[in-house]
Order: structure tokens, then C-alpha cells, then sequence
């Protein structure tokens, strides 16, 4: 059986465009606020699809990451896709680093940064609804079924 690399399988343009959508729903800007025009040429293609544009207005140079727990990233977007659904589907970081070839370490950093994320948007406070029933509030209460006697 031939074995591929997942992140052969992925298109990076598509990968690059789903994360744009993700971390810039209103079209990326640079970090000052300003749009970039359009029809603005990048400043620097060297790592395509991820680009670096220059604001016309501020001079500030900037990319998709720019600003983002992903800032400072050196990987690639179907890379970080994957690290993202391994972290959402709870696969362990080592089982991600040995799948993508990547540092431990180093995305052991980065899914603690993406979970203080995460947990900084919980709410802290009373359920949403005024009644809850007691099987709402445990995940594993257990299984329904018939009673069993008591001996």
C-alpha cells in the first residue's frame, strides 16, 4: 500500500483561502484597520499562497497570521489545517506531531495558545435556561434502561 503524507493531500490555495475566512471574515486588513485596495500586488511571494502585502497607508508589512494565535506560524496551510482538526477531533499532540512530522514541542506551545483562546470565550455563569434536568448536567450520567433490583 502506498502511503501518502496528509498534507500532500491537501490543496495549500484551498487550505489558505478557509483559513482567510476563518481568521479574517471581513476580508484581511492590516493591523492599523486600513483595506488593503483592490487589485494590490503583494509585497513578498515567497512563501505562496501565504503572502505579505504593505498598507499603502501606514507602510505596515503583514500576512494572514499577522495578529493572530497563529502569528509567527512556519507552517504551511494545509499543515496548520490538519493541526487544527487533530486539536478539534482531541488527538494527542504527540499522535499530530508524529503524523505531520512536526516538533513536539513546538505544537504542544501551540495548542495551549489556541486553548487559552478557546477558553477565555466561555461563559462563566448561569445556564441559559431556568430549568435543567439532572441528565443535562452530566455527560456520563449513565445509561437509561430498566431499573435493576437490589438484592
Amino acid at each position: 500500500m502506498i502511503k501518502f503524507p496528509l498534507t500532500e493531500l491537501l490543496d495549500e490555495q484551498a487550505c489558505y483561502e478557509w483559513l482567510l475566512k476563518i481568521l479574517h471574515p471581513q476580508g484581511l486588513h492590516c493591523p492599523s484597520g486600513h483595506a488593503i485596495p483592490a487589485g494590490q500586488a503583494p509585497h513578498d511571494r515567497q512563501r505562496a499562497p501565504i503572502v505579505k502585502y504593505k498598507c499603502r497607508e501606514c507602510g505596515k508589512v503583514f500576512h494572514i497570521f499577522t495578529g493572530t494565535d497563529l502569528s509567527g506560524s512556519h507552517y504551511t496551510c494545509g499543515q496548520i489545517v490538519l493541526i487544527l482538526r487533530g486539536f478539534l477531533q482531541g488527538q494527542t499532540t504527540q499522535h499530530i506531531a508524529e503524523e505531520l512530522g512536526v516538533d513536539y514541542g513546538t505544537l504542544l506551545s501551540w495548542r495551549h495558545r489556541i486553548q487559552r483562546r478557546g477558553f477565555a470565550h466561555l461563559i462563566n455563569g448561569n445556564l441559559p435556561d431556568a430549568e435543567a434536568e439532572m441528565d443535562e448536567m452530566f455527560q456520563n450520567a449513565g445509561e437509561k434502561g430498566a431499573k435493576k433490583k437490589i438484592q
